[in-house]
């Protein structure tokens, strides 16, 4: 298998692509993919091995303080499934992509409408009438081409989800059907896989992760008719969706990144007041 060379080597090889400061050095993007090119690696392992000797890509230098470089390693080599690429789901996996997730499988099986360009991140005019998993994805590149991003036009049922959730990670619940919320829930804990649950309307947004399984998101919405029907539409704004989003990719960096559970919290975000709301369930 293809590997860097030792440190002081590498260091010498690619010091036109360095930037030093007191006991810190970061390696820029280009000096990045002349790594790739010359060892053959992704440039996502080689990220994360640059990242293993606290070499930091230069565009993940700013998170210094906030995540260690190990935890950023993590991520890169992490897979997460986005349910849904809408709203959520749009300012989910544009978060994600920020953060360093190197891989992400996006299924939605919608088209942008007119209406939504009041709050899904990758509806523009230019996108209207495109398949929301295939835009998202082509937006995620544009932002960070290195990661590896499979684009879904279909909506999940348990025919397709034993498939889609092998070798999965986590999955980031963003759909916005009571019904369907469910029944992800219900095949993720099946295949073992932890998944952050959020759901959004008008100014008020929830958000939940037990990676234990013991809360499930159906105890919030008993019932079909406590939340959104299947096919209704949306009443909400982007502060409610990018917060909400924000919150749901804050529970998944803490367990991934920093080992802790947030099991038993449900997480109320009301814009309305503003206030951030946790909210305790015995389970």
């Amino acid at each position: 298998m293809a590997s860097l060379p030792d440190t002081q080597t590498l260091l010498k090889a690619i010091e036109p692509f360095l930037t030093r400061r007191a006991d810190e050095t970061d390696v820029s993007r280009a000096g990045i993919r002349l790594l790739s090119e010359k060892t053959g690696m992704t440039e996502r392992a080689v990220m994360a091995e640059l990242l293993s000797r606290d070499l930091w890509p230069e565009r993940f230098s700013r998170c210094r303080g906030a995540f260690s470089a190990q935890s950023l390693s993590r991520l890169l080599s992490a897979r997460i499934l986005v349910a849904g690429c809408g709203g959520l789901g749009g300012h989910v996996a544009e978060l994600l992509a920020r953060m360093g997730a190197g891989n992400l499988v996006l299924c939605d099986p919608d088209r942008f409408e007119e209406s939504n360009l009041n709050r899904q991140h990758f509806c523009t005019e230019k996108t209207l009438g495109r398949l929301k998993a295939e835009a998202c994805r082509e937006g995620l590149l544009e932002l960070a081409s290195y990661m590896n991003v499979e684009a879904h036009a279909v909506a999940l049922d348990e025919s397709n989800l034993p498939s889609l959730l092998r070798g999965v990670d986590a999955v980031m619940d963003c759909l916005d059907s009571v019904a369907r919320k469910k029944m992800l829930e219900h095949e993720a804990e099946k295949a073992g896989v932890p998944c952050v649950q959020g759901s959004v309307a008008r100014n008020e947004g929830l958000a939940l992760f037990d990676s234990s399984f013991a809360l499930p998101f159906s105890r919030v919405y008993p019932g079909e008719v406590s939340g959104n029907l299947e096919g209704t539409a949306m009443n909400t704004h982007v502060l409610t969706v990018a917060g909400t989003a924000t919150l749901m990719v804050s529970l998944l960096m803490r367990w991934l990144c920093m080992n802790k559970n947030d099991g038993g919290k449900l997480f109320h975000l009301d814009l309305s007041i503003p206030e951030l709301e946790p909210l305790s369930f015995s389970v």
